[in-house]
């Protein structure tokens, strides 16, 4: 089953999906989500170079600007060859691939073999998984000091945009699908793996919580 889940995803965010978002990275900048996660990454107290965990670091976004933002070093694991090959690519024209190990990984099942860190994120990782519980309580294992996640607020709206985009991928073949996941459980998972809730943020339709190690 997770070597399913991992085809699912490298088949969903494939090199097609990892060149746009790096086009509209350099466009646009981060996402708003990013934003907010970087923000409440930034304004916690963190050792001197503190090292990043990013799970579903996608082409790279938060390890890049942390990095320049005084982090000493990254691990950046991913289910997609596409993405960890942008994020590679990307590291190598900044400068920073000496500072990022990359890892190939369905991260809940192979969590053992990644390195701890101070600061653990997954910016809109926990809804491409069903299983929001296997997943925190992996991140939370790896998290030295700080967790930041986000996630889509359960409003109407947003349960309808989820639920009509899952509706297109099944009209077209597709096996991937995207969860709307309830947030009291979410923050029940990382407290009882030891953390206790230090910052909100987000936009209308994502959330952002920051978690520090108890």
């Amino acid at each position: 089953m997770d070597c399913c889940h991992r085809a699912v995803t490298a088949n969903q965010f494939d090199t097609a999906i990892a060149r746009h978002d790096l086009r509209r990275f350099r466009r646009r900048g981060p996402e708003p989500s990013t934003r907010h996660l970087l923000r409440g990454v930034l304004e916690r107290a963190l050792p001197p170079q503190a090292s990043l965990l990013d799970i579903g670091g996608g082409i790279g976004v938060i390890h890049r600007l942390l990095l320049d933002r005084g982090f000493g070093h990254a691990i950046h694991v991913d289910a997609s060859d596409a993405y960890l090959s942008v994020a590679a690519d990307e590291a190598r024209r900044l400068g920073h691939v000496d500072r990022v190990r990359f890892q190939l990984a369905e991260f809940p099942v192979e969590a053992a073999g990644v390195p701890a860190a101070d600061v653990v994120t997954l910016d809109r990782v926990v809804c491409c998984d069903p299983d929001y519980v296997r997943m925190l309580s992996a991140a939370a294992s790896r998290a030295r000091h700080v967790l930041a996640f986000s996630y889509p607020r359960p409003r109407l709206l947003t349960r309808l945009m989820v639920g009509a985009a899952n509706g297109w991928r099944r009209l077209i073949g597709r096996a991937f699908r995207a969860y709307v996941h309830p947030p009291h459980l979410m923050k029940a998972v990382l407290e009882n793996a030891g953390m206790r809730h230090a910052w909100s943020g987000g936009s209308w339709v994502w959330a952002v919580e920051v978690f520090e190690r108890v």
